[in-house]
């Protein structure tokens, strides 16, 4: 009976998540997909995404969320990429979704209307459903890269469980009587990762139909939130708010942040306005969305020193997080020794199981024993702690020297007419 799940202010307890779970996978088994298939899926964050998403986990069928800030053709390309049968869509995405009904030929139907149904039906029988194994694919995530059409990134269920493990690991306090405010979109795997890892923890998740600091602030007091996600600008603007100090935020115990280190004075904001603990934390679409974790005793023993080499760890991510090996290569994949910048290469079971339809490109950066290859740019100091400078793809070279753009915004960031 204890609350999973709180969309829009409905509320949805661990029974009723399941049973409609079994209800989504009866609905699924009805229009004839069966384990392995693909279905693609195109909304806001809510409930009646995550009841279908969920019924697509237990059915062994792949949901493949898309990006709803993707053009139309890149829309049609991960449709026919994915194989999908059947897409389901949001209303607000009505045009899109009809032309990509009509280039690809997948039938296409409406969320709400969808989840109607889904209520009326009984739940499948666990029985009927398949017999899914840690080896088989669970998701299909679709990242963008800085060239060419988007990756499909396939995660098998023991990616997901590697996720939870090394996040329950390195999240202070969060068990069954967290509330876990899920702020990310589904399309991302800080989106459905976050939420799946509160609900195998056992604890309520707060679902965001969409990022919004004000509705943000609103979930935290209303729900007494503890537990939440957020990209660095994410909470500077929450913390930029003149509103921010009408909500009650004593609930929050703990904050993860990731995609971009944040700046030593833009963070002591953050505590002085959330007053919790905070994890910073690095990891891609191809590692299950983890890799290190700056902890939240690292922040504590940084802040509260005037060491400047130990507050240089701010601009860290951290170390990897149990189970996952970090080293760094060049272009001969030659191990570098520390403080020496290479590509950075991660090894573990949070290791995809490679990119969908792009087999020369897996066996370049899947293939050599488990290592993969992330085309991020960066050193590993002498105490273990990764430092990143950029994506390979993106350094300038200037007379030979080698120039990252992130290095460049970080020391442009901090002049005072930079907003």
């Amino acid at each position: 009976q204890r609350v999973a799940l709180i969309s829009n202010d409905v509320l949805y307890n661990y029974n009723e998540l399941y049973q409609l779970a079994l209800k989504a996978a009866n609905w699924l088994t009805s229009k004839q997909l069966k384990k392995g298939d693909h279905i693609a899926l195109l909304d806001f964050n809510n409930a009646a995404y995550v009841h279908l998403v969920n019924g697509c986990l237990i059915a062994g069928i792949i949901p493949v969320s898309i990006n709803w800030r993707l053009t139309q053709n890149e829309m049609e390309y991960i449709v026919k990429d994915a194989d999908c049968k059947l897409f389901v869509f949001g209303a607000a995405f009505q045009n899109n979704a009809t032309a990509v009904m009509h280039t690809t030929a997948v039938p296409a139907l409406e969320m709400l209307e969808v989840f109607g149904v889904i209520q009326s039906l009984q739940p499948i029988a666990p029985s009927a459903l398949p017999t899914l194994s840690l080896h088989n694919q669970a998701l299909l995530i679709y990242t963008s890269g800085t060239t060419g059409n988007p990756k499909g990134v396939l995660l098998s269920n023991e990616n997901v469980f590697e996720m939870y493990y090394a996040l329950r690991s390195e999240t202070p306090l969060f068990g069954p009587a967290s509330v876990n405010l899920v702020a990310g979109p589904w399309y991302a795997v800080v989106g459905i990762g976050y939420f799946v890892f509160g609900v195998f923890t056992g604890c309520t998740n707060v679902l965001v139909k969409i990022f919004d600091p004000l509705e943000v602030l609103r979930l935290i007091a209303t729900y007494r939130v503890t537990n939440a996600f957020f990209a660095p600008i994410m909470m500077k603007i929450i913390c930029a708010m003149e509103e921010v100090h009408e909500y009650d935020l004593s609930s929050l115990q703990n904050i993860q942040y990731g995609g971009s280190p944040i700046e030593e004075n833009q963070l002591r904001i953050c505590y002085n306005t959330f007053k919790c603990h905070f994890t910073q934390g690095y990891g891609l679409t191809e590692t299950s969305g983890i890799a290190t974790a700056l902890r939240f005793d690292d922040h504590v023993r940084i802040l509260s020193s005037e060491d400047n080499k130990l507050k240089n760890l701010l601009r860290s991510a951290g170390k990897p997080y149990n189970g996952v090996e970090i080293k760094i290569v060049d272009e001969a994949n030659t191990t570098l020794p520390a403080n020496v910048i290479g590509e950075v290469s991660i090894k573990g079971n949070v290791v995809a199981m490679g990119y969908k339809n792009q087999a020369v490109i897996n066996d370049k950066i899947f293939g050599h024993d488990g290592w993969f290859y992330t085309g991020d740019m960066g050193y590993v100091d002498e105490n273990g702690y990764l430092f990143l400078v950029d994506r390979k793809n993106d350094m300038i070279i200037s007379k030979g020297q080698n120039i990252y753009p992130a290095e460049i915004e970080q020391i442009i960031i901090q002049h005072p007419a930079i907003k």
